[in-house]
């Protein structure tokens, strides 16, 4: 019926009243792209959101902010139907009847945007894994309080599936039987140094690791293979492929700066302002042999501030920062009044608003002032 109102055919017309049903039902218009569209019908989208948030639509990939439009023409909602033919006017042409059941003054748009992941790292942290006791796998009688599934995790973080993996992975989080965990740090502590003490015993060269050996070789210390391999992918980036006695080995490479990281992390957890110097010293005392701390690899995670003749090292990771772009800026200053584009940089390299560069955050956010032409550029709260 729709379909024969909207084409009409010249010197033909149609009947339009409402119908029986008219008012009985509630309908909103949503507007989609073609890409959109095509998903929805094939495999749908889904509407996230909790009692107090904003909700968003979320496709496989992406994350859309749900607006309604007003219009200043009324809609008529008009159902597909058969054509209702009754005879012939006047002049001999056909004419069609169509019912009315609802009219709509609006309709919702959709405008892409970051997802929200702030609760996400919330939950995580809940039950972090602190143990490797029975190969990972949970025991029946364990409670599962704090731990969340899959399913779980789609159902409360505002997030498409592609946004949700992306950001797990960048938590370093991993699946343990049916449910997603961040691994303790001091837990990763403990495995790292099983893994360096292992390389002096096996003569192992740390960017050349093995991990069937690895695995292997920690069986005997009972960490299951799955968080040795989750603990190399952490600290590590794959290599080729070993075939030998027609098995197959993945090599491992241990980066240097995320090993550095770790422990100046676990530093600075302990006492989370230093004198830089002391931190420096430490620093290099901890860290395993061969790996060069610098003080490059704690942008992000750390700030430098000077205190009369005396530089100081104070913990603020950019983990612990909200991801929307307003509750970021606002962290960010009252954390510091005044921030110089090297310090401040950091901060800022995770804000992927679509739509919106960083560039444009910073003058919908802060003040950039200038003394002179040589001097740094300071930013305040705008």
């Amino acid at each position: 019926m729709a379909a024969e109102v909207l084409n009409l055919k010249p010197a033909s017309s149609a009947t339009v009243s409402y119908g029986d049903a008219f008012g009985s039902e509630d309908f909103k218009l949503l507007e989609v792209d073609e890409p959109i569209l095509k998903e929805l019908l094939q495999d749908g989208l889904t509407i996230k959101g909790g009692p107090d948030d904003e909700a968003v639509l979320c496709t496989s990939a992406a994350t859309y902010a749900i607006k309604y439009v007003s219009t200043s023409n009324t809609v008529l909602l008009i159902p597909p139907s058969e054509k209702i033919t009754n005879g012939n006017n006047d002049d001999g042409m056909g004419f069609t009847m169509a019912q009315v059941v609802a009219t709509s003054s609006g309709h919702l748009e959709l405008v892409e945007t970051a997802p929200q992941l702030d609760n996400l790292k919330t939950l995580l942290n809940q039950r972090p894994y602190v143990e490797d006791l029975e190969g990972g796998q949970m025991q029946e009688d364990e409670p599962l309080e704090g731990l969340y599934s899959w399913d779980d995790l789609t159902t409360m973080v505002q997030a498409s599936d592609r946004q949700l993996k992306e950001a797990l992975k960048a938590l370093n989080a991993v699946q343990i039987g049916d449910y997603w965990r961040v691994v303790d740090e001091r837990f990763m502590q403990g495995l790292l140094e099983v893994i360096f003490l292992s390389a002096v015993q096996h003569d192992w060269d740390l960017k050349c690791l093995q991990e069937a050996a690895v695995v292997q070789a920690l069986k005997d210390d009972c960490y299951s293979p799955q968080i040795v391999r989750h603990c190399l992918s952490c600290y590590g980036k794959k290599g080729s492929t070993l075939l030998n006695d027609c098995k197959t080995s993945h090599l491992w490479e241990l980066d240097d700066t995320k090993v550095c990281l770790h422990y100046a992390k676990l530093l600075l957890h302990d006492s989370a302002k230093w004198k830089l110097e002391e931190f420096m010293k430490e620093w290099r005392r901890t860290t395993p042999a061969g790996m060069e701390p610098s003080i490059e690899m704690l942008r992000g995670e750390a700030l430098v501030e000077k205190l009369g003749p005396e530089s100081w090292l104070q913990l603020y990771s950019i983990s612990s920062l909200p991801t929307k772009p307003a509750d970021r800026f606002s962290a960010l200053f009252k954390e510091r009044a005044k921030w110089e584009w090297d310090d401040l940089e950091p901060y800022l390299r995770d804000m992927q608003t679509p739509g919106q560069s960083v560039e444009a955050m910073l003058l919908k956010y802060t003040r950039k002032t200038q003394p002179t032409a040589s001097s740094a550029a300071i930013y305040t709260a705008r």
